[in-house]
């Protein structure tokens, strides 16, 4: 049997981070980069800042809520190691800026101006 690929399901994501990058600064501080994916990010946004249960933020995201609770893990993870081990944090948006500039949104996108 061959091994397809599953095409990977879109994932809604409420608006754009204001920040993209986030670590310690200085000559001596850690090198290392921790990529944080944008779902991971709304991930946490919704369930931290927003106080949202894991089955909410899998229906607002469309997706399962086991599927939510391995990206809500692995999110905490990374930003666990940055914190405690002084590794730059950039959260990945490129596959989902808009080209038309800072206020529009892409298809996985909703409104900027909406707060969810």
């Amino acid at each position: 049997m061959i091994n397809i690929p599953r095409p990977r399901k879109r994932r809604r994501i409420g608006c754009r981070p204001q920040f993209q990058s986030f670590g310690p600064h200085g000559p001596n501080c850690n090198k290392e980069i921790i990529n944080l994916k944008i779902e991971e990010y709304e991930s946490i946004r919704l369930m931290d800042l927003k106080n949202l249960d894991q089955s909410a933020c899998a229906e607002l995201m469309g997706i399962g809520r086991s599927t939510f609770q391995r990206i809500y893990k692995e999110a905490r993870g990374k930003i666990a190691d940055s914190i405690v081990n002084g590794k730059r944090l950039i959260i990945e948006t490129e596959d989902f800026d808009h080209p038309g500039g800072k206020g529009h949104c892409h298809r996985h996108f909703q409104d900027n101006n909406q707060d969810n």
